[in-house]
């Protein structure tokens, strides 16, 4: 989950924390002990304000979660596959397989995370109208302060994620928006990532101002600001890679005839002699009985230099085909980039069926690269960029 903590899962979707998470629990927690509660709630020792700011800020993430989950939730109920949540940095993501299917489905799935938000403030508000109406106490002043503390911020979540550009729920509202008066999905993602991008220079530039005044909270808003317009044009290229291979299969854009070799040729043998039979990024390595074994990659050979070179055999560095990534040929191309995880950007190709040890292919960025731009020059999504689908397959070139 790329990279992350793994926390379990709930309502059978896998829940994970970047390590990130950590840091930014320790400064709320930090922030509240020593500066929040005690101006609220004087006289108290140092272990109270403590044990209230960590306890509120685990409550803090534990919101974010019942935020993304509200997501994750009519996301199924919608037909998407929700492929695991991921608590970071500033705040947290739902990762989903697909698109949503209709305008309506889209303000649904990213209209009930604010929404829930808004929940969890008035509850958080209603819990400490009641702790403050409980007989006076400095504990239950404590608690009052940090409840309130969570209705204010899970408010201002709601109010900040209503914002109206993407990747923010707001901008996902435009977006259906604009896909409903235009008709027209790729126009509705370029205006509202367009408009992610505009409010993240705008805050950048909030920013820059405060902290020119000698507000050093300004940089959490340059910050925000440079996230909120580098994740908007990264949905947008995202996006735009979704619809040119929407509905391309990995068999019609796979490289089918890869190169095979000798698992025992060194590293220098292969770069000097072989290298230049293959255009590929990619190649499949070979045992003494001709099997397939490994899958050696452009990256793994460049991590092997000098005089290493000379001894060192591809197989040693070649990743074995029991781990390597699978693509099946029949699986879309935008599923299979979907559940991408960590930098694993090539797979071995396999057929579903009987015999699912036969590999028939190789999946490297440059098909997926070639294939973006065929569809692009025949001006219309959905095209399929190879004529090749179909063919029966060779068993590959192999190099003696």
């Amino acid at each position: 989950m790329f990279g992350s903590i793994r926390l379990g899962t709930i309502l059978g979707i896998p829940v994970g924390m970047n390590w990130s998470v950590l840091v930014i629990a320790w400064l709320i927690a930090f922030s509240l002990a020593v500066q929040v509660l005690p101006v609220q709630v004087p006289g108290l020792a140092d272990a109270a304000y403590w044990i209230a700011g960590l306890t509120t800020a685990a409550l803090f993430f534990l919101s974010l979660l019942a935020h993304e989950l509200s997501h994750a939730v009519v996301a199924r109920r919608e037909g998407l596959t929700v492929s695991g949540i991921t608590l970071w940095l500033l705040g947290g993501v739902a990762r989903m397989n697909g698109e949503a299917s209709t305008p309506g489905a889209e303000a649904r799935i990213a209209g009930v995370g604010p929404l829930t938000s808004l929940l969890l403030a008035l509850v958080f508000g209603v819990l400490a109208l009641l702790v403050g109406l409980a007989p006076a106490g400095e504990l239950t002043s404590l608690a009052a302060a940090a409840t309130g503390w969570l209705a204010l911020v899970n408010l201002i979540l709601a109010v900040f994620n209503l914002l109206p550009g993407a990747p923010l729920d707001g901008g996902r509202l435009a977006r259906a928006a604009i896909w409903r008066w235009r008709r027209d999905r790729r126009q509705a993602t370029r205006w509202s990532t367009g408009l992610g991008q505009l409010l993240g220079y705008g805050l950048v530039g909030i920013g820059i101002v405060r902290f020119a005044i000698g507000d050093i909270g300004g940089l959490w808003f340059v910050l925000l600001g440079f996230f909120l317009s580098g994740a908007a044009a990264a949905e947008r290229r995202s996006s735009e890679v979704t619809a040119d291979l929407r509905d391309t299969r990995v068999v019609d854009i796979m490289t089918r005839d890869p190169l095979r070799i000798p698992a025992t040729l060194t590293v220098d043998t292969f770069v000097s002699a072989a290298l230049g039979e293959s255009r590929s990024s990619a190649w499949l390595l070979t045992g003494p009985a001709g099997s397939v074994t490994a899958m050696l990659d452009v990256d793994q050979l460049r991590s092997v230099r000098g005089r290493d070179r000379l001894s060192r055999r591809v197989g040693e560095v070649a990743t074995r085909i029991e781990d390597a990534p699978v693509a099946y040929g029949d699986e879309l191309v935008v599923e299979w980039l979907s559940r991408l995880e960590g930098g694993a950007q090539r797979a071995v190709v396999r057929q579903r069926g009987a015999d699912e040890t036969d590999v028939i292919g190789v999946l490297t960025p440059e098909d997926i690269s070639r294939a973006i731009q065929l569809s692009q020059l025949r001006g219309r999504e959905g095209d399929r960029p190879s004529s090749a689908a179909g063919r029966p397959h060779s068993p590959g070139r192999v190099l003696p």
